[in-house]
């Protein structure tokens, strides 16, 4: 990191102390917790924007050396496209973008969450819709099931589009699902097409089940969580809490699917406003749904409050949440959610959801919109992929989640805009500290981290840092001291840290950083 410009001011540096309950553990975070998802497009031939050949594939050195590289363990496969295209298995193809998949899963030791179409529409059906999909998944689970995470069915069905209702026989109702109706003899009825949906999904799930005994299958990756409102988009429930209450005793539903863009629509939302609320302490905190100053004037949703009303019903019904697709915006804001703000974001979106029970979280790589993590080389075609910051996060994420949570209590007496976490494993315990702070003279933290037990031998640690002090806007980043690229392995350095007596670490994390301390502990 450089020092001070003439004239600027010295960084003002602030006490932080973490203390670390041993005590009371958390859940332990799943290897495959850290993931992507991608559109179906993807595993079609020459359909990934001028480069050539399938995304996934055992010869694609470059993004097989990325997902290394970021220590990527999640690849889901669905978004919208899913249910435009038509099913693997009925093109002229076959199952040959599948086992490109499958072969490429093998070589980088990811789980796939694999997403079967649900939509079929009366104006261009599928015919024998459930016998297709029943079938792609008995092939998949015949030769792949060491790669399988979950079957999913369907995606974003509860938005009001997707479904028919009584009545209509115009040429738009005709391209929705007959089989997923609404009750609309007043407009359109807020939750009234769950019961035939669940209905649908229950028969394809019992297809897939029967043809691949013993698959788990997942839903219902829903795009709507804001149950305040019924809107013509909105289904004004909560189909997640729903299927959970349904399917909690049936031992058909593997894992609960959720979407979730915290930002929402852009809007008019700018790149320094989208930054500000990325490293907010709104997002994390809040407990209401809040709306951003004009001129986005756009609503949000914090975690704590998509948690509480849509997900922890799902712990409690003794199910696992994932959340299969998210990201900080719709579409993302250029100069934010490419922008090393992003890094810093998806490493405390990560800890946050792992520390309250999620089972994975799956950053959506749509085709190359600026919330992609991999997309294309700039120099083009022939130069492979390369990761953007959000990748950095990811795979800070991974070097210290293996383990379980461990609660930590923060003492920040001058309230610096920091978040921290800890994951403990046997003989090391793993703290991240989040410095959010940035702009003009941001205050640097000094951290004294108290570890559990007198048996501290050592401690390392590991900064993800940007290119100047206090810019989250920069595209530059590095994570110990290295960059990460897609033709060679990662050269990752960890930095030795003093352990005092009394167990106690201390060290500066600069304004706009983040540092991965690992501790290691025992005989």
């Amino acid at each position: 990191m450089s020092s001070p410009a003439q004239g600027a001011a010295a960084p003002v540096s602030h006490p932080v102390t973490i203390t670390i309950d041993s005590a009371h553990p958390g859940p332990v975070i799943p290897e495959d917790f850290a993931g992507l998802s991608f559109e179906r497009g993807p595993l079609l031939p020459n359909s990934n924007a001028g480069v050539s050949g399938n995304l996934f594939n055992p010869d694609n050195s470059s993004v097989v050396t990325l997902f290394g590289n970021m220590g990527m363990h999640s690849l889901r496969i669905g978004g919208g496209s899913v249910e435009q295209l038509i099913p693997a298995g009925t093109g002229t193809d076959g199952y040959a973008g599948i086992d490109g998949l499958f072969a490429f899963a093998a070589k980088t030791g990811v789980k796939v969450v694999y997403t079967v179409r649900l939509l079929n529409p009366a104006a261009n059906p599928v015919s024998d819709l459930q016998g297709v999909n029943a079938k792609a998944a008995g092939y998949i689970w015949a030769h792949y099931r060491d790669n399988v995470s979950s079957f999913a069915i369907g995606n974003e069905p509860d938005w009001h589009t997707y479904h028919s209702w009584p009545g209509s026989r115009s040429f738009a109702a005709r391209q929705l699902d007959p089989a997923i109706v609404e009750d609309a003899a007043d407009g359109p009825a807020p939750g009234t097409a769950y019961p035939s949906y669940l209905a649908r999904w229950r028969s394809f799930a019992d297809a897939i089940r029967a043809a691949a005994p013993g698959a788990p299958v997942s839903g219902p990756d829903l795009g709507a969580y804001d149950t305040s409102t019924f809107t013509p988009d909105h289904t004004g429930m909560s189909w997640t809490r729903r299927l959970a209450g349904d399917e909690q005793h049936t031992g058909r539903v593997a894992e609960v699917s959720q979407h979730y863009y915290a930002g929402g629509s852009v809007g008019a939302t700018t790149a320094a406003q989208a930054i500000s609320n990325m490293l907010s302490t709104q997002w994390v905190t809040a407990t209401e749904i809040g709306r951003d100053l004009p001129p986005a004037n756009t609503p949000y949703t914090p975690y704590p409050w998509l948690h509480a009303n849509n997900l922890a019903p799902v712990i409690q019904a003794g199910l696992r949440y994932r959340l299969t697709e998210s990201n900080d915006y719709l579409v993302g804001v250029p100069g934010a959610s490419d922008a090393y703000a992003s890094a810093l974001w998806v490493l405390d979106h990560l800890h946050w959801w792992a520390a309250n029970g999620c089972a994975g979280v799956n950053f959506h790589n749509k085709q190359w919109l600026n919330t992609a993590t991999i997309v294309p080389h700039p120099d083009g075609p022939g130069h492979g992929y390369v990761i953007r910051p959000k990748g950095y996060g990811i795979k800070a994420f991974t070097l210290g989640s293996a383990g379980q949570v461990k609660p930590v209590q923060i003492q920040n007496p001058n309230g610096i805009n920091l978040t921290a976490y800890c994951v403990g494993a046997a003989g090391e315990d793993y703290v991240t500290i989040i410095n959010k702070a940035h702009g003009a003279n941001p205050p640097d933290a000094a951290v004294t981290i108290v570890a559990p037990g007198p048996a501290v031998r050592s401690a390392q640690v590991m900064t993800l840092a940007g290119a100047q002090r206090g810019d989250a806007q920069g595209t530059t980043v590095t994570l110990g001291g290295a960059t990460i690229t897609g033709d060679a392995p990662w050269n990752d350095t960890w930095d030795t840290v003093s352990v005092a007596p009394g167990s106690k670490i201390s060290l500066t994390v600069e304004a706009t950083t983040a540092a991965i301390v690992k501790i290691s502990s025992g005989g």
